[in-house]
């Protein structure tokens, strides 16, 4: 069992090594890779929006599981903050266009 292991710890620190020194060839300057606003706003419309309100929906369910959890330490507020509060706001309140992601 311990030769299993140092043999995947050798592989993992092989792949990183190779990864490491190959990477240089993959690089891309910033004109080869340009992505127009158009774009970006229609990703952000149909992909990024709607994944946002599906993130709402699990963090409230996340919200009542955790109410057990966040009662006794008083820190209701802070977990409905990060688990509601924050992907309403991401779907909905947020500007369109996002001038950020540009």
């Amino acid at each position: 069992m311990k030769g299993l292991k140092k043999s995947i710890y050798l592989l993992l620190l092989a792949s990183l090594l190779i990864g490491f020194l190959g990477s240089n060839g993959w690089a891309q300057t910033q004109e080869e890779f340009t992505v127009s606003n158009d774009e970006l706003n229609i990703l952000d419309l149909f992909i990024a929006r709607p994944l946002g309100i599906i993130a709402a929906a699990g963090g409230t369910v996340l919200f009542v599981a955790s109410l057990p959890f966040t009662l006794p330490t008083r820190s209701v507020e802070d977990s409905f903050n990060l688990f509601v509060v924050a992907p309403w706001k991401f779907s909905f309140v947020r500007e369109f266009p996002d001038e950020n992601i540009y």
